[in-house]
């Protein structure tokens, strides 16, 4: 009788943790979905919407400032960091409308200041053409490209409509992967990630949500599983000019304390020389004896 009951307990204890297991498995499984939200998705429910969610891609804005559309999303942050919260790995896009070099350019500088810290990679969509630049799209996808590369080690991906790609050209073959919509069929351009759909439902949203499907499960999983890895300006010269590329503050002390000043993205300042706070860390002291921070995911040495 005494074995008989401990082969009922042992019998118990492994149909909890065969339970206990498969619970596990089908939420793992149960986060298949990908999609992409703006302002337009309304205040989304981050808790459900985790619960299906493999990883997100948020809207940050749209054109740029002259632009007679020019928005930058309203649930940009929001958004953000509910994806934080509930254990989203998330992506940002930027809605681009370039007509010059110049203007991909400050696109690029704006999109990126106003991103998260936490995203895991930034990707351009770049699906309207504006007049006068026919011929010209290429250089322009290149110059965000290359202002981009400049400010971040994170993955960039390249977001368009099969038609666009086809009809212009577009190479995506210097980012990290593409990322095409087609709502009829899988694309017939080179695509890593297929948006399949407008008309897609999600825990958590009222209404349509954009979906996407994974064609190259590597090249697509490398860019919401990264760390990237924080890198510091570890010297500077002496008069050496500095462009913050985020918002940042300027400090008293190398410690960064005593807030003096707040300085906003593409600003110019003039370094004197790095130096090392208390714990170790790297700081650019500016010739008017303040401090800021040597991260490059804030500043980049011109």
């Amino acid at each position: 009788m005494k074995n008989h009951r401990l082969l009922k307990k042992l019998f118990a204890g492994s149909l909890a943790m065969v339970s206990m297991l498969a619970i596990g498995t089908t939420a793992f499984a149960a986060k298949t979905k990908i999609a992409d939200v703006s302002q337009y998705q309304g205040n989304i429910n981050w808790s459900k919407a985790s619960k299906d969610l493999k990883f997100a891609i948020i809207r940050v804005k749209h054109g740029n400032p002259g632009d007679s559309d020019y928005s930058i999303d309203t649930k940009r942050t929001v958004n953000a960091n509910g994806a934080a919260k509930y254990g989203v790995p998330f992506g940002q896009y930027d809605f681009a409308e370039f007509d010059s070099v110049a203007d991909a350019q400050k696109d690029a500088r704006q999109f990126y200041a106003l991103t998260s810290t936490k995203a895991k990679f930034y990707v351009l969509d770049n699906e309207k053409r504006k007049s006068g630049v026919k011929g010209k799209e290429q250089t322009y996808v290149n110059a965000w490209l290359s202002t981009m590369r400049g400010l971040t080690n994170k993955p960039l991906v390249y977001y368009s409509y099969q038609n666009f790609v086809s009809v212009h050209g577009i190479s995506s073959a210097k980012f990290d992967g593409s990322w095409i919509a087609n709502y009829s069929a899988k694309p017939n351009v080179s695509t890593d990630l297929w948006q399949y759909t407008s008309t897609g439902s999600l825990s958590g949203i009222s209404g349509h949500v954009d979906l996407s499907k994974v064609v190259d499960n590597s090249t697509v999983s490398s860019w919401y599983t990264n760390t990237a890895k924080t890198t510091y300006l570890s010297s500077v010269t002496n008069g050496q000019k500095i462009r913050t590329t985020r918002g940042i503050n300027r400090y008293q002390t190398a410690n960064l304390t005593g807030k003096i000043a707040s300085v906003s993205y593409n600003k110019t300042l003039t370094a004197k020389s790095v130096v090392k706070s208390s714990t170790g860390a790297y700081r650019i002291q500016l010739t008017d004896g303040s401090y800021i921070t040597a991260n490059k995911a804030y500043v980049q040495a011109q």
